[in-house]
């Protein structure tokens, strides 16, 4: 079953009936562990009247710190702050009750998750393909309280759905799925242990069931679903240059 808002935006984003008046000056809160980005951001969001950068944040813990000292009306969320696709961050925000509503933004394109970002927290979700007009009506039509993801997105997700298209992972619980993205970012049982409050043990039987679940077999299997299937970000997954080894008979030419 395709969900509600999704066949409602099905290439009509934004919504043409707004749940609610914007306010007079939307509150933004940019957080991206990247300064460019941030930069990016604010020179897009300098050119609107109606918008107003409150703060921003490198960090989960800067953007849990500045949403509750700001007040922001949207945070502009990086997909991978805060561990994979920021699924702890968006429930620990919607955990503090923090009023802000979420629009998260990612480089890596088109997102097969998209919609367990979504039911995570997220109010909108935009690629790299967007627009800088895009953004700005994303921004609005999320401030209003309404959701926005991009029409090609939104077709992609409804084709898929429509389809009964759905991948090994989508059977994992959320945390089961964050500690396969940990694991596939090649981090070890202790930090994810740490990252998620939990005890390796703990993570150690959420691997148990995500080899049961997904038919994998050993944490180098993991890694290569997680690169395969993009849950990971590219820069974690391109490998290393390699060096030419230089011989005594290759330097003396």
């Amino acid at each position: 079953m395709i969900p509600l808002f999704l066949a409602e935006i099905e290439g009509t984003m934004p919504s043409k009936v707004p749940l609610h008046p914007a306010p007079s000056t939307t509150k933004l809160l940019i957080a991206d562990d990247r300064l460019v980005v941030r930069e990016g951001l604010k020179r897009i969001v300098a050119e609107c009247p109606d918008m107003k950068i409150v703060g921003e944040a490198a960090t989960p813990d800067e953007v849990l710190a500045q949403a509750g000292a700001t007040k922001p009306d949207v945070v502009l969320l990086d997909l991978f702050l805060g561990g994979p696709k920021a699924l702890g961050l968006l429930r620990e925000l919607h955990h503090r009750h923090l009023p802000c509503r979420v629009l998260v933004l990612s480089l890596q394109g088109q997102d097969p998750d998209a919609l367990r970002i979504l039911s995570a927290g997220a109010a909108g979700y935009l690629g790299k393909d967007h627009s800088r007009r895009q953004l700005i009506d994303a921004i609005r039509q999320v401030a209003r309280g309404g959701s926005y993801v991009s029409p090609s997105l939104a077709n992609a997700l409804i084709t898929g759905l429509g389809a009964g298209g759905r991948r090994r992972h989508d059977v994992l619980s959320d945390r089961e799925y964050q500690v396969l993205c940990r694991f596939g970012s090649g981090i070890s049982y202790k930090q994810i242990a740490a990252e998620l409050g939990v005890s390796p043990k703990t993570v150690s039987t959420y691997r148990g069931r995500i080899f049961e679940k997904l038919k994998l077999k050993s944490n180098a299997a993991i890694i290569r679903y997680a690169i395969e299937h993009h849950l990971v970000p590219v820069s974690l997954t391109a490998p290393p240059p390699r060096r030419k080894k230089t011989t005594r008979h290759s330097a003396g030419r």
